[in-house]
């Protein structure tokens, strides 16, 4: 009887779950949620044509499909989609490409009218250089499926000995929570850079839908360590901005997160308080805040201006969303910076709200800035996509156990970018391969020993950028 009992309980939550869910997250709506609402359309252009994507079963998902919406998806369907042929990714398309008479009846209207552009599409089929990473991926994954009787698409995802580490990671974080809600000393530093380490591993990946073939794990798992932003908003931030645009000027949010403290790029107008930026302890404190900002900051602005730091622009949330999104944030803001109040004095408190936080900042910080914001990728820049995300990228300690898992794959930022939804834990044995394409078409290809070095490359490029 209680076995039953639990069986139907699970039923009941995954049918809740299933037909309900996504009226609160939105982004999770599939065909069957839409199929009454003829007013509610998912319309999106790729290659300047535009799609009618409402009744599409997305292989991938429908939160994958939600963030093209109104957009020029081109960049993210090209690197999105690298083991089908491209005859037959447009073929799959051209079911649903809107007429041109219809376009304007169906809504078929960019959200930000400079969309686009940057790169050169026109020929892109008959690039040699992205032929050759197809090819290396279907030859990489393609043997790794034959050998385990599994599809290229599973076999690009993370493995089961990934999900050990990550399972592994986890425990060890939890099992120090105890201690460190007790007022452990010890626990006050090592429970964020467990937390840092352990999230890092799976959260990026689940965002970037590389951890798994199954949408939900992807969607949902990274709500359990919400602590560097909210999931709906790195969507935007860093899915639909950074990656399609890394360190395009009016097109990567990332480079202009907080302005008047620091300037790591030249679209930035110089102020004087950047004259401080070189120094140490200017910034130690904005690496120590910058968390704080891009989870509570930012997310508020870019909800009263519905664009995140003005260059991606989305629309506002249904009340339900909305309101699921403030108690996320309010959730985050109590587990991170409250709690300790209500359970310490309050000199004790204070330390507990403010240094954990302040270490997953600067955990954070350090792992990001270093692997574009440097003086050969800060401004570098490239018409073709694909060379364009080399270009502007930097690898780090790529023969190092200790980079690899404290960046949680990102050391590996080139491959990263060029392959987002490969699961981390592949990209060390693409990299040669990566590596040798570039040699082989003359692409930079950036990459220095480990932490100290890569930071001492940022750290140049800050310095220039102090200056007028």
């Amino acid at each position: 009887m209680p076995l039953t009992l639990l069986a139907a309980l699970s039923l009941f939550r995954k049918q809740l779950i299933q037909n309900y869910g996504p009226c609160v997250f939105t982004e999770a709506k599939s065909p069957i949620h839409r199929k009454n609402n003829t007013e509610d359309r998912l319309v999106t252009q790729i290659h300047s044509r535009w799609y009618d994507l409402s009744n599409f079963e997305h292989p991938g998902g429908p939160v994958a499909l939600s963030l093209i919406h109104k957009r020029d998806g081109t960049a993210l369907f090209e690197s999105h989609h690298p083991f089908m042929s491209r005859k037959m990714l447009l073929k799959i398309l051209s079911k649903y490409q809107v007429p041109k008479e219809d376009e304007a009846k169906l809504g078929c209207e960019l959200m930000d009218s400079n969309d686009g552009g940057h790169y050169v599409w026109d020929g892109i089929e008959n690039d040699n250089f992205s032929s050759d990473l197809k090819a290396l991926l279907n030859s990489y994954f393609g043997a790794i499926a034959k050998e385990r009787g599994i599809t290229v698409n599973e076999a690009s995802k993370a493995t089961p000995m990934r999900w050990c580490v990550i399972i592994g990671l986890l425990v060890s974080c939890f099992a120090t929570f105890p201690f460190y809600v007790n007022g452990n000393w010890i626990c006050l530093f090592l429970t964020p850079i467990l937390m840092w380490t352990a999230a890092v591993n799976y959260w990026h990946d689940g965002l970037h839908f590389s951890l798994s073939t199954d949408w939900r794990v992807n969607a949902w798992l990274p709500y359990l360590c919400p602590f560097f932003s909210s999931p709906w908003m790195w969507y935007h931030e860093h899915v639909i901005g950074h990656h399609s645009y890394p360190n395009v000027d009016h097109k990567d949010p990332d480079l202009a997160h907080a302005p008047q403290l620091m300037r790591e790029h030249k679209s930035i107008k110089w102020r004087p308080s950047h004259s401080s930026q070189n120094h140490w302890l200017h910034v130690l404190f904005v690496w120590s805040v910058a968390l704080a900002g891009l989870s509570l900051l930012n997310d508020l602005k870019a909800n009263l201006k519905l664009t995140y730091n003005n260059v991606v622009p989305f629309q506002s949330m249904p009340r339900p969303r909305f309101i699921a999104h403030v108690m996320g944030r309010i959730i985050y803001v109590f587990l991170l910076h409250i709690w300790p109040y209500f359970t310490m004095p309050f000199w004790k408190a204070v330390i507990w709200a403010t240094v954990p936080g302040a270490i997953m900042s600067i955990c954070f910080m350090v792992n990001t800035q270093i692997n574009h914001l440097t003086v050969d990728c800060s401004h570098a820049s490239d018409k073709n996509f694909y060379k364009h995300q080399i270009k502007t990228a930097q690898n780090f300690g790529n023969d190092s156990l200790f980079c690899y898992y404290f960046s949680g794959g990102l050391n590996y930022q080139i491959e990263h970018h060029l392959f987002p939804n490969i699961n981390h834990c592949h990209l060390p044995a693409l990299s040669p391969y990566v590596k040798e394409l570039c040699k082989k078409y003359n692409v930079p290809y950036h990459h220095v020993s480990g932490y100290c070095e890569a930071i001492q490359t940022h750290f140049a490029h800050t310095e220039i950028m102090s200056h007028p």
